[in-house]
């Protein structure tokens, strides 16, 4: 039988002898490959800052807390106090939900598209309130959302706008990455993403004073990776500044290792992000007969998206549908998953969380019940694409 995985190992000779390299160096926590791996996602990203940590939910976890802050200062936009709202999307993955709760805030749940997979525009206006101080999009497996008018509703009600991006790295709208349009994005290098570095995650900020913070944050509140790290230690001349703290903080560090595979992997985000979305474009046209009878619907890219189709997403046109194709894949060797979490609000974490539901998530719903997802990897085999189709195809006959 034909085996066909959700990801397939994408580094190669050269990360490992990177990798081999940091180790005979012996210096192998957080230094200059870091930096310099910070520096090149920047320039790839069109930034000015990027912040490396040890996984996209680090990334998320110190995006909120940094909101949270009492150093936060960003354009005139108010910092998260307890029990202030942030609006996400109701289909999602967990980490992006508890760092807002971690932080104090009160997550807000609207509703997703069922074509799209992305946040519905129109629930967002909906669920604003006094106390909304930040919007989260979250780009769904490759797929993004409406970027543009989404910050424009922030502008216009003096709101944070974060992009979680860690399942859409290298995916465009209109020629901009996503992820670069609010005042924070982040991204994830864990293994099954589009690039990785093992375990990985970047925030990216075009404000300085706030990637300041984020370093900060990332490394017990210390000044040792500060950019300006002498201008504030000079503030504090009687105390060694070595071991100089200025606020409070985590310990999410990457590594070397991790550095140096990602300076390897960025280089081939391209042509990796080119190959998935051949494979999809493939299914799409083998499967459009059963497209048109209804059978079932594949990710429709947003408007102005050129989506990286992280897997291949389909919701079908009913519960017992998806149950019995699901199924049927993992029997014939293809590996499936659910559409991420689902709706959020209906796992059982949320009954121990404050929350808010703007309307009846009707599309998160269809979601969960209707949709599945299999592997769309760089590394596929003309073998494994041709095995999906029959087996597919096999089934609704």
């Amino acid at each position: 039988m034909v085996k066909v995985p959700l990801n397939a190992s994408t580094f190669g000779e050269e990360e490992i002898q990177a990798a081999i390299d940091v180790l005979r160096s012996s210096f192998v926590t957080m230094g200059a490959k870091c930096l310099e791996f910070e520096a090149a996602f920047a320039k790839h990203m069109g930034v000015r800052n990027a912040v490396f940590v040890n996984s996209g939910s680090s990334a998320n976890l110190l995006a909120f807390f940094a909101l949270a802050n009492p150093e936060f200062n960003l354009n005139g936009l108010r910092r998260l106090q307890p029990g202030d709202e942030i609006i996400v999307p109701a289909v999602t993955w967990s980490t992006t939900i508890w760092p807002i709760v971690q932080a104090g805030g009160v997550p807000v749940l609207v509703d997703s598209n069922p074509e799209t997979l992305q946040m519905d525009l129109a629930a967002v206006e909906k669920a604003l309130s006094p106390k909304t101080r930040a919007v989260c999009a979250v780009h769904v497996l490759g797929n993004a959302v409406e970027s543009e008018p989404l910050r424009e509703v922030c502008r216009k009600n003096g709101l944070a706008f974060i992009e979680d991006t860690c399942e859409a790295l290298g995916t465009r709208r209109n020629g901009k990455f996503v992820g670069t349009f609010g005042e924070i994005g982040t991204y994830s290098f864990f293994f099954s993403h589009h690039i990785t570095t093992i375990e990985g995650g970047m925030i990216v900020t075009d404000n300085d004073d706030l990637a300041e913070l984020l370093r900060c944050l990332r490394a017990h509140g210390w000044t040792r990776h500060l950019k300006n790290r002498k201008e504030v230690e000079a503030k504090y001349p009687d105390i060694d500044p070595r071991f100089l703290f200025v606020n409070s903080g985590f310990n999410v560090r990457p590594t070397e290792i991790n550095a140096v595979f990602g300076l390897h992997q960025l280089k081939k985000l391209e042509g990796f992000n080119r190959r998935r979305v051949e494979v999809a474009q493939t299914w799409n046209e083998a499967f459009a007969p059963l497209i048109r009878a209804g059978h079932f619907a594949p990710m429709r890219s947003t408007p102005g998206t050129d989506s990286t189709w992280f897997g291949y997403p389909i919701v079908c046109r009913d519960r017992k549908t998806r149950d019995g194709l699901q199924s049927h894949l993992e029997t014939n060797g293809i590996e499936t998953r659910p559409i991420i979490c689902g709706n959020l609000a209906r796992q059982p974490a949320f009954k121990m969380i404050p929350h808010r539901v703007q309307g009846s998530l009707a599309g998160a719903d269809k979601i969960m019940d209707c949709g599945v997802f299999w592997g769309s990897h760089p590394l596929m085999s003309d073998n494994e694409i041709s095995h999906v189709v029959d087996s597919v195809r096999t089934h609704f006959k």
